[in-house]
Order: C-alpha cells, then structure tokens, then sequence
C-alpha cells in the first residue's frame, strides 16, 4: 500500500490534487486559531493518512473519501 503512495505522491501533491493541497496547507497554517475553521458537516469525519501525513475526509453514512474538506 504505501509503495503505491509513494510512487504516487509528487504527482497528486501537484496535479489536479493541487486544490486539496493547498487547503490542507492552509489548514495547518491555523492550527494557532482553529475557530478560523469550520466544524465539518454531519457525518464527515476527518482521518489522518498515515503514508502522506494528510488528512482526508469520510462521509460516515455513505463511505465517501476525498481530500478535500467538505463545505
């Protein structure tokens, strides 16, 4: 699994990725305020990939997965 990550990861930090990319940054750049991020909506969680070191987003009661924070 993370050998599939790995040969993968300059190319999804870059590609089309680019917006989740840019959002997590932007995430971790608030962590010294996060009342300046929205609390997700019901029923996402957020989940922390172990191989890139960031999060993603599961819809709890559809399975759903993305990088991107739902609005």
């Amino acid at each position: 699994f993370k050998l599939h990550y790995d040969k993968h990861l300059n190319e999804w930090r870059s590609g089309p990725m680019g917006l989740a990319s840019a959002q997590q940054d932007m995430l971790r750049s608030n962590n010294v305020n996060p009342a300046a991020v929205p609390p997700l909506p019901h029923p996402w969680t957020e989940v922390a990939d172990e191989v890139t070191r960031t999060n993603y987003y599961i819809n709890e009661e559809t399975k759903e997965r993305q990088w991107v924070r739902p609005a």
